[in-house]
């Protein structure tokens, strides 16, 4: 896996991008970035990523860790998160796209607090993912109910 996101990273034909490992890296940076944006990047967020790009994709445990270290490099690097937001709009359904909204608030709440930053960043996240209001918020309870449960 982690040729094939090194491969999309240095790709420079749109199509060669459009892979699976494309649609992963691009879910994981936006978790990444979520989960950064408080200035501080906690265990329980990176383990609660993991637990999110696991539950979505059923990755093994080196695929996991290969694609958090990628998505740790793409963030260093990047200073847009607009490839990977498009990328996401062509090819999520909008489901996917609630699921992934659900998973931004899993990886803010994982310290048992979500920073303003954090809810800000997925509130814009969520607008240019083209998902309406009423599902972010339906995202956010969901992921605070299941954070009572554990």
């Amino acid at each position: 896996m982690l040729a094939k996101i090194r491969a999309f990273l240095t790709a420079d034909e749109p199509q060669a991008r459009d892979d699976v490992a494309a649609l992963h890296l691009a879910a994981a940076a936006l978790l990444i970035e979520v989960a950064k944006s408080d200035h501080s990047l906690e265990a329980d967020e990176v383990e609660r990523m993991r637990d999110v790009l696991a539950s979505h994709w059923g990755l093994g445990e080196d695929d996991l860790a290969d694609l958090v270290a990628a998505a740790r490099e793409a963030s260093e690097t990047s200073v847009s998160l607009h490839e990977h937001i498009d990328l996401i709009n062509r090819h999520f359904s909008p489901q996917q796209k609630f699921e992934l909204v659900r998973g931004l608030w899993q990886v803010a709440c994982a310290d048992r607090e979500i920073h303003h930053y954090e809810e800000a960043l997925i509130r814009r996240l969520a607008d240019l993912l083209y998902v309406s209001h009423a599902d972010f918020i339906r995202s956010k309870h969901l992921a605070l109910d299941s954070q009572d449960t554990e």
